[in-house]
């Protein structure tokens, strides 16, 4: 079923005319809007300033920002396989490969003792 319309009066009203002494009125309050305005647009340039300015903060923050490298941890490595008779290890700190010629430790590794993945420490 379809909806039924409604007419306000206040559609159908016939438009108001003013007189001219309502129009001085007028004026009065244009004069006190354009300062509300005035002062509305000086506070928001504001605003936008400071955000801004924030945003530059932090990206100039973030471009001078340099993290501490790894935290050197001495001779620690990680192991990652055993091949051509020698361990082939990571080191923590760096990250960089190495491959290390201890026969105790390559013993280790072919017994099972250290596997891929074990910290050790030399």
């Amino acid at each position: 079923m379809g909806r039924k319309r409604r007419y306000y009066r206040e559609d159908r009203r016939r438009p108001e005319y003013l007189e001219e002494d309502d129009w001085e009125d007028d004026e009065e309050d244009d004069e006190d809007d354009l300062g509300d305005i005035e002062r509305s647009v000086k506070k928001t340039s504001w605003g936008l300033l400071a955000v801004l300015s924030f945003g530059v903060l932090l990206s100039i923050a973030q471009a001078l920002y340099v993290p501490s490298g790894p935290v050197p941890s001495g001779d620690t490595y990680r192991v990652v396989s055993v091949s051509r008779g020698r361990l082939q290890a990571e080191e923590i700190g760096t990250g960089r490969v190495v491959s290390l010629d201890d026969q105790k430790l390559i013993r280790a590794a072919l017994d099972g003792t250290i596997k891929r993945g074990d910290v050790i420490h030399r």
